[in-house]
């Protein structure tokens, strides 16, 4: 891809290769296209990059394209604090995660439960005591971010 350049900062939206072929179909370009016919006509390569690392309520958005080297640029990135209401929605979304998979190992395990169940009593028992830990996990201290699971009984 590539970005015009004008007095030294990239103007527009970056174009495709073959958008820039376009631009200047009279020219026949080296493939790979050489540097110094790129930047003679005012532009310059530019490349996406990837998001940055987030913490846990931050958000990254597009900024505008850094400079890496005399004819490159790549995409910029802001990151910033989420408001109260997207960070509401983060630990919503984490809530209903864990609940599907506290569901999930519920589901597993009803047929411990049920009166045809091949446990013995004391292994049956221990699965109630499994579930009931299972079901208590919402009411954990760190609860959607820092889960204790019970363990499995043997």
């Amino acid at each position: 891809m590539f970005i015009k350049i004008t007095s030294g900062q990239p103007v527009g939206d970056p174009i495709f290769e073959h958008q820039f072929y376009s631009l200047y179909s009279n020219v026949s370009f080296t493939r790979p296209i050489a540097s110094e016919d790129v930047v003679s006509r005012g532009y310059a390569f530019y490349q996406e990059s990837s998001s940055p690392e987030l913490g846990r309520y931050e958000a990254a958005e597009p900024s505008a394209p850094v400079q890496v080297s005399d004819d490159l640029w790549e995409q910029g990135w802001s990151v910033r604090q989420m408001t109260d209401e997207e960070i509401l929605d983060v630990d919503l979304k984490q809530a209903d995660l864990i609940r599907s998979l506290r569901n999930g190992l519920l589901n597993e395990s009803d047929w411990t439960q049920f009166n045809d169940s091949p446990l013995s009593e004391t292994d049956k028992n221990s699965w109630a005591v499994f579930r009931t830990s299972l079901r208590d996990v919402p009411e954990q201290s760190g609860f959607p971010w820092e889960i204790v699971w019970p363990e499995l009984p043997v």
